[in-house]
């Protein structure tokens, strides 16, 4: 297993939220990362995600953030 796209505390720009479409753009910071064992490179890990004080709904993978 490789090393996570991104860190507990990194600020991200949230690119697609199919849960919360609303939140598309917003910034938030990463809360949790956890390994998903998926054998797809880009799922290799999945991301807890606060924004305004929030965690969102679902979580993320590296497609869905961007950071800033």
């Amino acid at each position: 297993m490789g090393k996570s796209k991104f860190k507990v505390g990194d600020k991200v720009k949230i690119i697609v939220n199919e849960i919360q479409s609303n939140m598309v753009g917003k910034i938030g910071q990463v809360k949790k990362v956890y390994p998903s064992f998926s054998e797809e490179p880009e799922y290799e890990f999945i991301y807890r995600v606060e924004v305004a004080g929030v965690v969102l709904k679902g979580v993320a993978t590296d497609k869905d953030l961007e950071h800033v």
